[in-house]
């Protein structure tokens, strides 16, 4: 009977050892699962901070990239409008030269005539 008796006494030991660990191993599963459950909070608001932050930084390089467009096209405009407006006045100005050559030579023609026709009338006096 002693050795059933020193039998569950050291039975006892070791469960009461068992159980011991068994919850100090609980205990620190515990712990540890609080810990990942912290990190993986704080990895999940850091995922979203960070895809908040490359949906500003894309929407400010779209804005940047339409006003961009934006100015280029109004430059464009602006070029092509004095582009336009300069080859209208080259071709004014060309417009006023051709006619103020052409009155000229009228001019000249006549003033040759009027002295031809005088020319003429000294010669035919005498």
């Amino acid at each position: 009977m002693e050795t059933l008796y020193f039998t569950l006494g050291i039975a006892s030991v070791v469960v009461a050892a068992v159980a011991v660990v068994t919850g100090w191993a609980m205990f620190k599963v515990a712990k540890i699962s609080s810990k990942l459950q912290d990190v993986e909070q704080q990895f999940g608001s850091t995922h979203r901070d960070i895809t908040m932050v490359e949906q500003t930084i894309f929407n400010s390089i779209d804005n940047n990239t339409r006003r961009m467009d934006e100015q280029f096209r109004e430059v464009h405009q602006t070029t092509d409008r004095i582009s336009n407006e300069l080859y209208q006045r080259i071709d004014e100005l060309q417009r006023e030269h051709f006619n103020q050559i052409e009155e000229l030579n009228r001019y000249i023609d006549s003033r040759v005539d009027k002295l031809a026709a005088k020319q003429e009338k000294q010669l035919i006096k005498g």
